[in-house]
C-alpha cells in the first residue's frame, strides 16, 4: 500500500555503498509518495543528505525531534571486518553505541519511528553455513559480535523495529564485485578463493525487498529477516559466474586455497533466505547479477 507523502523515510548512512543505493532506489520509487531523507559523516553531499554524527547522543536526538521519521533505516557502520579486529573499541563505538543510542531517544520520547537495522551474516561462526533466520548467533569476529550486541539490544528494546541481516551486496561499486568484473572486462587474471562459501545478494534485490519490507512492515510478524541471494556459492564460483556473464572476454579464473589458521576469513556464512524474500523475489539470481553487470 502505496501511502501520502507527510510519511518520512530516513536513511541514516545514505552515503555509504549500501545506503546511497538505497537512497537513490526509494527517491525514484516511492519518492512521490514519501519524503526521502538521508544523513551523511564525512561524505561530501550537503546538499542533498543531513549531516549527523550517531555517535553523538544530542546530535541525534535533536536530528530525531526535528524530523521525525516514520521510518528509520539504519545502515550505518564500518564493514572493515579486519579493522574491526584490531580494534574492538573502534568497532563497537560504530556499531553498536549508535544502536543503543538510537534505541535509547526513541524510548525517552516514545516515538512511533520503526527502525530498520542492516546486521550481517558474521554473527554466525562460519562453521556449518546456511544459518536459517531462526539459528541461534555464535560470531567469531570483532565485527560480528558488535552487529550482534546491537540485535540484542534491538530484541530487549520497547521500539519498533526489524533486524535485517544480508551478506556480500554485490554491484558496481562494491570492492570486491568492482575488482572481479574490472579485471574480467580488461582481460587481467583472478585469483579467487575455493573454499570460502557466502551468499551473495545483489544490491537490486536488497533495495527491491527493503522497499517491500517498506510497504508491508504491518504484515509482516518476523523480526529478524535473512534477505540474500538464494545460492550459496564459492568466492571462485562467483567469479566464475561473472566470467560466464561477461562474454567475449578471454581471462583465468584461478582458484585459490586459504589457510583458516592465518585468517580471520570464516569457511562458510552462507545464510537461507527468509521465507518473506523466497515469496517476493522478482527474478532469479543470475538475472540479478546479469544486471548489476550492465550497470556497471
Amino acid at each position: 500500500m502505496i501511502k501520502q507523502k507527510n510519511e518520512v523515510i530516513s536513511i541514516v548512512g545514505a552515503s555509504g555503498f549500501l545506503g546511497k543505493s538505497l537512497f537513490n532506489y526509494l527517491t525514484a520509487t516511492i519518492g512521490n509518495y514519501y519524503e526521502i531523507i538521508g544523513t551523511f559523516f564525512s561524505s561530501n553531499n550537503p546538499n542533498t543528505l543531513y549531516q549527523l554524527d550517531i555517535t553523538n547522543f544530542e546530535e541525534v536526538e535533536k536530528y530525531l525531534l526535528t524530523y521525525k521519521p516514520d521510518y528509520l533505516i539504519l545502515a550505518a557502520g564500518t564493514k572493515n571486518v579486519q579493522l574491526c579486529e584490531e580494534d574492538y573499541d573502534y568497532a563497537y563505538n560504530i556499531n553498536t553505541r549508535p544502536v543503543k543510542i538510537f534505541i535509547q531517544i526513541l524510548e525517552k520520547h516514545q516515538l512511533p519511528t520503526k527502525l530498520l537495522f542492516f546486521s550481517t551474516d558474521y554473527v554466525f561462526d562460519g562453521k556449518k553455513g546456511f544459518y536459517k533466520d531462526t539459528d541461534t548467533p555464535n560470531p567469531q569476529t570483532n565485527y560480528g559480535k558488535t552487529k550482534y550486541l546491537s540485535e540484542k539490544l534491538l530484541l530487549r528494546s520497547k521500539i519498533e523495529f526489524k533486524i535485517i541481516r544480508t551478506a556480500a551486496v554485490m554491484g558496481k561499486y562494491g570492492r570486491f564485485f568492482d575488482w572481479l568484473v574490472d579485471g574480467i572486462k580488461n582481460s587481467e587474471d583472478r585469483a579467487v578463493f575455493n573454499n570460502i562459501f557466502f551468499s551473495p545478494t545483489p544490491i537490486e534485490l536488497l533495495n527491491e525487498m527493503t522497499l517491500k519490507l517498506l510497504l508491508d512492515y504491518e504484515k509482516i510478524e518476523s523480526k529478524i529477516i535473512h534477505i540474500v541471494g538464494e545460492k550459496k556459492l564459492s568466492r571462485y564460483e562467483f567469479a566464475l559466474l561473472l566470467s560466464n556473464i561477461i562474454e567475449g572476454k578471454k581471462v583465468k579464473i584461478i582458484p585459490e586455497t586459504i589457510d583458516f589458521s592465518k585468517t580471520i576469513f570464516q569457511k562458510d556464512l552462507s545464510l537461507v533466505q527468509s521465507g518473506f524474500v523466497k515469496v517476493n523475489q522478482l527474478k532469479s539470481f543470475e538475472e540479478y547479477i546479469k544486471t548489476e553487470v550492465i550497470n556497471d
